[in-house]
């Protein structure tokens, strides 16, 4: 009796894994840092309070939705890898940034407060990846619309990068997003 309660509650655990952990926001922007493949990525609005922040112990695979009904970027998708929290740097992080509500380019850092949840949003480090890393996920976010980053310009000076994040404010913005994390 013991070896088939612990079987199901194993395959009960299991079962809510294996679709990844999933986070929904209202809005998202990624914001270049520094060099290729580093982003910041945040994710706004609508996501519960008890939401664990502080938690990647590992560089974990992830893919960023973009419904359909967002202005910009609907129905495309990104492939991520989290990077690691650090005593330094924890991932996801609650952040209130000096753009605030708006996220009006005025910069990156989540600023430090008593009310880190104030903006209700989040911050992850991540490395976008190409669109041939698919075969790294789950066979059923393999047919997404994956768009990545490009280099170079075309003959009127616009970047061929077809990442979300890439356009200039206000357009940088882009939502509602659905961020899964296969653990």
């Amino acid at each position: 009796m013991k070896k088939i309660i612990s079987l199901l509650v194993f395959l009960l655990i299991s079962s809510s894994f294996a679709d990844g952990h999933v986070i929904k926001a209202n809005k998202s922007m990624l914001y270049f840092a520094g060099l290729y493949p580093s982003y910041l990525l945040y994710l706004q609005g609508n996501i519960p309070d008890d939401t664990k922040h502080s938690w990647v112990d590992k560089d974990y695979w992830a893919v960023l939705e973009i419904d359909k009904s967002s202005k910009n970027h609907g129905g495309e998708a990104v492939i991520l890898k989290l990077k690691k929290t650090s005593k330094a740097s924890p991932q996801p992080e609650w952040c209130v940034t000096q753009g605030g509500d708006k996220w009006d380019g005025k910069g990156p850092a989540c600023l430090k407060t008593n009310k880190p949840k104030s903006m209700n949003q989040l911050r992850f480090k991540v490395k976008v990846q190409y669109k041939d890393t698919k075969e790294n996920l789950p066979k059923k976010y393999q047919n997404l619309n994956f768009v990545q980053y490009e280099v170079g310009y075309d003959e009127n000076g616009v970047s061929l990068s077809k990442l979300p994040g890439r356009l200039p404010p206000p357009n940088h913005e882009f939502g509602p997003v659905k961020l899964t994390i296969f653990k």
